[in-house]
């Protein structure tokens, strides 16, 4: 049997989330990084969504 999935209304908290996961992404991989992304459903303002902050990590190769 697996798990229930969770889905909770919006929280503005998710916001600041991602800031601080990314500033810590940021910090530890440097110029390797072009991009640090929020998304998935937590990155949209509003939207109930399963509470885990998706992040994307571009590179250059």
């Amino acid at each position: 049997m697996s798990d229930p999935i969770i889905v909770v209304p919006y929280d503005f908290s998710w916001k600041q989330e991602f800031k601080s996961i990314g500033l810590d992404i940021r910090q530890a991989l440097g110029e390797l990084v072009i991009r640090i992304d929020h998304i998935g459903s937590t990155s949209i303002e509003g939207l109930d969504a399963k509470p885990i902050i998706d992040i994307q990590i571009s590179v250059r190769s």
